[in-house]
């Protein structure tokens, strides 16, 4: 599931658009503003680029066609670490992001 995380996370597919591809039609996302979102905002918004690195990826088999991915995000480029929280659902035959959250952790970077 990890390579699915990373293709809204890549800055190739976040400056093209193609994200958008991986979210599911009734997509939601918390982000870590705290401002909540579905997909048709990411329509129509440019998103942060950056220098990632996913650190304590795990993957919870919710059903057969659910998953749950929680994982530490680490920004290179703003210096800052988030908690994140991902559910994937499979739809028309692929995995799509169904809920993303992201929760900016207190540690030090």
């Amino acid at each position: 599931m990890i390579e699915y995380e990373w293709k809204h996370l890549k800055p190739e597919n976040r400056e093209s658009g193609q994200f958008i591809e991986v979210l599911h039609p009734d997509f939601k996302e918390f982000g870590m503003s705290g401002k909540v979102y579905d997909r048709s905002d990411f329509e129509c918004i440019e998103l942060h680029v950056a220098e990632y690195e996913i650190s304590d990826f795990q993957v919870d088999h919710l059903a057969e066609d659910c998953r749950l991915c929680t994982y530490t995000l680490i920004d290179h480029t703003r210096h800052i670490k988030t908690n994140r929280t991902s559910i994937w659902k499979m739809h028309e035959g692929d995995w799509k992001l169904l809920f993303h959250q992201g929760t900016v952790k207190q540690d030090p970077y």
